[in-house]
């Protein structure tokens, strides 16, 4: 039976050799001020303790939740198998190595509350606490918030939400079908598909999350993302002009290009820029290539403290001029 004052929340964390990290995610959930909420752990076929951490972790805890233990088939494929076994009238991830700040589930709630049915989804921003220990930034100046309806800039990659941040109504999970499990970037084609269904998004611009930025990180492997925006925007090819289209294509060559250059990936930085340079049939995009490569070189050369502290001021910039 559905409560409509106080909802289930199902909470699913996708876990693959965290065992560090695993249960700091768990605990930030068991400990959410919102109370109905309905925890499924999905160990996605870990080789290191972080089954052993989960099964500690629930033995320990006053609380119990779900565990599913199941061979290695991506975080698309944990998320969905965990939606599978959930109850729940909203569905929340979040990854197994980030943490909820606790308040995060009862403002969701609070916000789908007052939004009404044609909100599908909502999502807020975070903080992201690097490897050194030093103070989390915030991370709003460093993206634009998804807000309302924004089905072309979802799918043109100009709008996104932090993953761990979402919350969806479980009808629209249904509605769209789950995760893509072909696709490594599974959260922002889901998000396009949800705006596809033509369901407003919601944002809290107050931090709920907080991620986890480390060295090992999926998110730095750009070339296991490099043909996701593609196929987005393919299956969805109907609903663009053919100059948008191309548009959209240009920007995600320009966009992987940066992303590359970003994490000292060269040869895939040279493959996006020198791409565009054939399409657009000018030399902007080598120099471009250039520009961002020195810039990394630059970076890369300056002790990691210095690193984080240009990380947080240029963030901190760019949050003053969104005010």
């Amino acid at each position: 039976m559905i409560n409509s004052e106080h909802p289930l929340v199902s909470v699913i964390i996708p876990a693959y050799n965290h065992d560090k990290y695993v249960e700091r995610a768990i605990r930030s959930v068991l400990t959410q001020t919102y109370r109905h909420i309905e925890l499924i752990v999905v160990d996605d076929g870990s080789t290191d303790n972080t089954l052993a951490v989960i099964e500690q972790v629930r033995s320990k805890s006053e609380k119990d939740f779900k565990i599913i233990a199941k061979k290695n088939g991506g975080v698309s494929s944990a998320l969905n198998a965990g939606i599978a076994a959930s109850h729940g009238e909203y569905i929340a991830i979040l990854a197994s190595d980030d943490w909820f700040l606790p308040e995060k589930i009862a403002r969701q709630i609070a916000m789908f509350s007052a939004a009404g049915p044609t909100t599908g989804m909502v999502h807020a921003n975070g903080l992201i606490q690097s490897e050194d220990g030093g103070a989390p930034v915030n991370l709003l100046g460093s993206y634009r918030p998804a807000e309302g309806l924004c089905f072309k800039e979802l799918v043109a990659r100009g709008v996104t939400a932090i993953a761990p941040s979402i919350m969806v109504r479980r009808s629209v999970v249904d509605e769209v079908g789950g995760f893509d499990e072909t696709l490594v970037g599974e959260d922002l084609d889901f998000y396009a598909a949800v705006a596809a269904h033509g369901y407003a998004i919601g944002f809290d611009p107050t931090p709920q999350i907080v991620k986890s930025a480390r060295a090992d990180n999926l998110a730095t492997r750009v070339e296991l993302f490099f043909n996701d925006p593609f196929i987005t925007l393919a299956k969805y090819r109907d609903r663009f002009t053919a100059a948008e289209y191309l548009a959209m294509e240009n920007g995600f060559y320009a966009g992987m290009g940066r992303a590359s250059a970003g994490v000292g990936e060269f040869a895939l930085s040279w493959k996006a820029y020198l791409t565009l340079f054939r399409r657009r049939r000018n030399a902007a995009p080598l120099v471009e290539f250039a520009a961002q490569n020195a810039r990394y070189l630059v970076l890369a050369a300056l002790p990691r403290p210095l690193r984080s502290r240009l990380r947080r001021a240029r963030a901190d910039i760019r949050s003053k001029a969104d005010r």
